[in-house]
């Protein structure tokens, strides 16, 4: 009961965007392991699973299609909810489908930026096994799966930087739910 409870109040979260363009697994499913390779976080340069490694924490898995000026927006806003929500024991990583090439960019923008989130990408690109795990749609620039006990509550996709707040919305209600 406590599930749905929780479930039902973010399932209006999702906007028609996403109903057009479906990325990433739906809600109430289970999360599953991925190794993406940290370059920023607390296991920088190794194969690590954040999905794991945060396990029942609430958390905010955020993938994105490729480096660009909108996704690093959407990163530093990600950031700064972390930073608003982490003393309630809230997580967030920042996941780049695009592969390797990212890494330079991604270290760029954790120094411009000053991040605590870590960030990371799929060792394999657009190829890598985690996007067919995770269902993401390569038309989709973006997947935020809002996640507590490893399930997915909230599934927002292909959002704007303008659109961030639907995120941090979905994150809100989740927490507003646990104790």
């Amino acid at each position: 009961m406590k599930f749905s409870a929780l479930i039902c109040p973010l399932l209006l979260c999702i906007g028609a965007s996403a109903a057009d363009l479906a990325s990433g697994p739906a809600i109430g499913a289970t999360t599953m392991s991925i190794p993406v390779m940290d370059v920023t976080g607390s296991y920088k340069g190794e194969l690590v699973c954040y999905v794991c490694d945060y396990d029942k924490a609430p958390d905010v898995l955020a993938f994105f299609r490729d480096t660009s000026d909108a996704t690093a927006k959407e990163i530093i806003q990600l950031n700064e909810l972390y930073l608003k929500n982490k003393t309630r024991g809230f997580k967030a990583v920042a996941m780049i489908i695009a592969g390797e090439g990212a890494k330079p960019w991604l270290e760029e923008l954790n120094r411009s930026a000053h991040l605590e989130i870590p960030l990371t990408y799929f060792r394999k690109g657009p190829k890598d096994a985690a996007v067919r795990v995770y269902n993401l749609n390569p038309a989709v620039g973006n997947t935020f799966l809002v996640t507590v006990n490893r399930t997915v509550v909230a599934n927002i996709s292909d959002i704007t930087p303008d659109q961030f707040n639907r995120v941090a919305d979905a994150t809100s209600q989740m927490l507003a739910t646990l104790r």
